[in-house]
């Protein structure tokens, strides 16, 4: 055979042991079916059904324990809150008490119910009007410290913590618009002085059936708050009260750390629609609407609003989707203290009433109704989110400042100058 023939028989050599290669290897296009498309579909709606009942739970667990925390800040520093309403002397050391009281005890409705015994035992609604405005700022800090537990993941943080500071940003620049306006003017006093005196008129019989209205949050949370509190009343002096509030806390962390990572997978399931029904579909006036029907239902802004920050943290609703919610839950917490005074019949507490809601409403309509304003809270919220994502302790300095260390100093001051 001559060099040449060897050449040229060679290549088809080649040919025929790729071919018989080729041949004897699985081919990739045909794959045995793993599932048929049915099984395929009743997995992933098997893994909805779990991950929604997982979210419920983890749901029930951060209410309750904001629940506990509430409680556990009014056990520990209840006292000195009240004691520190009996201090204003003047509408500005009013509004810092009003401030300070509701961050310590977590509730404007408790504060609110002890500046009606106050205001009933002479203290002049001129100064209880700032208090009032003050409780409003104070009671925002629950859903800040929820949005705390996402410190562990920049992306998460930085939506729960903008979730959580707008409420905060749109009450500081109602603060800011209001309470000189009423130092002034006294729009709100003679407001609530003319609602009360027509209302006077007006039969609230149907109303009375409402006053003994029990949250279902409340009445659900109810086991598990006295099985809890059993546990720690073993202990006696200031350790019951402390272990109280750290039992919350962990709760609070457990609760939004798992429910952060259920919703993130949860974003293909039918609950995506369900959550932007309950924000209002994309509409303000829906988002307003049901912020204040849920509020009014669970009778509580901190916890309507704290349920946002985990939404928000998942990626579940945008800043824009619960602004209008957040405003509707700061109109629909007067609700519950609104209908409560009218069963009374107590002029006082009306008016006190009325003051709230009056502020709230004039502030959604004038902040959120003008183009110009509506933003400013948006973009304070975005900038504040972003800085505490490069700066954890900037979140840590913002709640301990402006809750706390703003107001005490300023009272400080206050009494060593002017006492």
């Amino acid at each position: 055979m001559t060099p040449s023939s060897q050449s040229d028989s060679k290549p088809v050599v080649d040919a025929e042991k790729t071919a018989l290669e080729a041949a004897s290897q699985p081919t990739e296009d045909v794959q045995e079916p793993t599932s048929s498309p049915a099984e395929s579909q009743t997995f992933s709606l098997g893994q909805s059904w779990l991950y929604s009942a997982g979210a419920l739970l983890a749901i029930y667990g951060l209410f309750a324990s904001i629940d506990l925390l509430n409680i556990g800040f009014q056990s520990i520093l209840g006292p000195q809150a009240k004691g520190l309403l009996t201090l204003a002397s003047t509408p500005w050391l009013g509004l810092l008490l009003g401030i300070l009281a509701t961050a310590l005890v977590q509730s404007s409705s408790i504060v609110t119910a002890l500046l009606v015994a106050l205001v009933a035992a002479g203290l002049p609604i001129a100064t209880a009007i700032p208090m009032v405005m003050g409780a409003n700022l104070g009671t925002t800090i629950t859903n800040t410290l929820v949005s705390l537990g996402y410190m562990g993941n920049d992306d998460d943080f930085e939506r729960g913590f903008a979730a959580a500071t707008i409420h905060d940003c749109f009450n500081l620049i109602a603060l800011f618009l209001f309470f000189p306006l009423e130092l002034l003017l006294h729009p709100l006093q003679r407001l609530s002085q003319w609602l009360v005196a027509q209302s006077a008129a007006i039969s609230f019989a149907p109303v009375n059936a409402l006053v003994n209205f029990v949250s279902p949050v409340d009445w659900l949370t109810q086991p598990t708050r006295r099985l809890i509190i059993y546990g720690v009343n073993s202990l006696t002096g200031p350790w019951d009260s402390l272990l109280l509030f750290g039992t919350s806390v962990g709760g609070l962390m457990i609760s939004v750390t798992a429910l952060g990572w259920l919703l993130k997978r949860w974003l293909d399931t039918p609950a995506k629609e369900a959550i932007y029904w309950v924000t209002g579909h994309g509409s303000s006036l829906g988002g307003l609407a049901t912020g204040a029907g849920v509020t009014a239902l669970l009778q509580s802004s901190s916890m309507t609003t704290s349920l946002m920050v985990p939404l928000a943290g998942a990626g579940l609703v945008t800043l824009t989707d619960i602004y209008p919610f957040v405003l509707g839950a700061n109109v629909g917490t007067c609700i519950t203290a609104l209908i409560a005074t009218l069963a009374v019949k107590s002029p006082v507490a009306l008016q006190l009433a009325l003051v709230h809601l009056s502020y709230n409403l004039l502030a959604v309509t004038i902040i959120y109704g003008i183009p110009l304003l509506r933003a400013v809270p948006l973009t304070m919220a975005q900038h504040l989110a972003a800085t505490a994502r490069r700066y954890r302790i900037v979140a840590v300095a913002y709640v301990i400042g402006l809750f706390f260390m703003v107001p005490f100093l300023a009272l400080w001051l206050s009494f060593r100058l002017f006492a």
